[in-house]
């Protein structure tokens, strides 16, 4: 090599690696101080975008962990109120129980109604007032409520509370009234003639029973001159006609009475006929299949023999069918539940019976608890299928909102496990490896050294020329 002085080759060279040592020198420094081995695009251009993905990804899930709890704050305000609904509707079914008993008096329904109508309004504050961050949750002003539970667009859970549970928003029920006088017979042509004397008619008319036509018939007997009741209903609901005067001779007569089976010219004292008319004239025995309940996909079949309306009603009632029934002061017989409820049955003419449409015809539900009360039996007794829905209802959306409760528990803890492997996956690519950073530190420290070192003498090289001019 040419021995120069304008130019140190050498000195250019322990430069550049000074330089170069140095430069990592800075690096480790700044990677340990700040604990992370990007800091600037510099470091890691894809590294950096890798990070800043990752870091959204964080900051948004941690966000919807958030979000999620208030969505369980929000769902627990709920739930609570609709529990302090169901209670006040559980008291009023209790109170409408009270009310149908017939040893109430008209007072009594009305204080009982009092209490009532106070449990209604406390239902319609809770519906009205329950608010969570100023918003109210149970009158169906919410709407559906977005929770977003997931960093990106789209990933939200839904809470529908569009139903109001307000008094006239609840307590819907499906009814409807018998065609006519369930099991009821019409008598048209029936005379009681006692010995030679005029003979006396029965009153023409509808009969709901078959204890009704007794008494009609006692009455025309006492006016024929007989003394004593000579009609009587035996066990199986059939009129028993008896003669208890041997002196006189008792005759019931007249073409319905042919066809009710009631022919009767009892001679003797103490002779008995008793009617052998078909179980749809007086009475309609009820098999399987004659008689169909259907609520909510589940049928049941009312059997037995009924004599009257109200032994249909009652063993509606009692069949757990979950349809109320009872008759009016007009004798048919009103039907009611708080969920539709088709009627269907066998023949007929066992459904013209009973007053009911001969067809399979369902009834859906209408109305609310606004007008309800318990001042009458049967205002009392509808009202046990108006709070049946009304309990259903709000039961319905508890279910709903205990299920919403429990998916934002469970999306809480999806949340916190990505949370956890994102942060961590983000940590491998963003952060500094102290162990590998502080060799690396050493040795850009010890080649800064020995840089400075070389640098030293590659300048004194020059010096060595001046010593060919001695």
């Amino acid at each position: 090599m040419s021995s120069v002085i304008n130019t140190n080759i050498f000195s250019l060279v322990a430069q550049r690696n000074l330089n170069t040592s140095q430069s990592g020198l800075q690096t480790s420094i700044t990677r340990l101080s700040s604990g992370m081995r990007i800091n600037s695009a510099a470091d890691d251009a894809a590294g950096l975008a890798i990070t800043d993905r990752m870091s959204a990804q964080i900051n948004g899930t941690q966000q919807a962990q958030r979000n999620a709890n208030d969505g369980i704050s929000l769902v627990q305000t709920a739930a609570g109120a609709l529990s302090s609904i169901t209670d006040n509707l559980q008291r009023i079914r209790t109170l409408a129980v009270q009310s149908t008993n017939s040893t109430n008096s008209a007072s009594d329904r009305a204080a009982l109604d009092q209490e009532v109508q106070q449990r209604l309004a406390e239902v319609n504050r809770l519906a009205t007032q329950t608010s969570f961050n100023g918003l109210n949750v149970l009158d169906g002003s919410m709407g559906t409520a977005n929770f977003q539970v997931g960093a990106n667009a789209g990933q939200t859970i839904s809470v529908n509370l569009q139903q109001s549970m307000t008094i006239a928003s609840i307590g819907s029920v499906a009814q409807t009234t018998s065609a006519t006088n369930p099991l009821s017979f019409t008598v048209a042509a029936l005379t009681v003639q006692l010995g030679a004397g005029t003979a006396v008619n029965v009153k023409a008319g509808t009969y709901n029973s078959s204890a009704d036509l007794a008494t009609a018939i006692n009455t025309a007997a006492q006016t024929a001159g007989f003394t004593g009741n000579v009609a009587s209903v035996n066990s199986a609901g059939e009129i028993a006609i008896t003669n208890t005067d041997p002196a006189q001779t008792l005759t019931v007569a007249g073409a319905d009475a042919t066809t009710l089976g009631m022919a009767v010219a009892a001679a003797a004292s103490g002779s008995t006929t008793t009617s052998t008319a078909v179980a749809s004239t007086f009475s309609q025995t009820l098999a399987t299949g004659d008689l169909v309940l259907t609520v909510n996909g589940k049928a049941t079949n009312i059997t037995g023999k009924m004599n009257s309306a109200t032994d249909l009603a009652n063993a509606i009632n009692s069949s757990n069918s979950g349809v109320n029934a009872y008759v009016d002061t007009t004798g048919k017989m009103h039907l009611s539940s708080g969920s539709s409820f088709q009627i269907s049955g066998g023949t007929a003419a066992t459904l013209t019976k009973l007053g009911l449409p001969t067809a399979a015809t369902t009834y859906a539900t209408s109305g609310s608890l606004a007008q309800a009360d318990v001042k009458t039996v049967n205002s009392a007794t509808l009202m046990l299928s108006q709070i049946d829905s009304a309990i259903g209802t709000v039961d319905t959306l508890q279910s709903t909102l205990g299920a919403i409760q429990n998916r934002f528990q469970s999306t809480i803890s999806s949340l916190s496990t990505t949370t956890q492997n994102l942060t961590s996956a983000r940590s491998g690519v963003q952060d500094t490896d102290y162990a590998a950073e502080t060799a690396n530190l050493t040795k850009s420290q010890i080649l800064q050294q020995a840089g400075i070192s070389m640098l030293a003498q590659a300048n004194q090289l020059p010096q060595q020329v001046l010593k060919l001019l001695q």
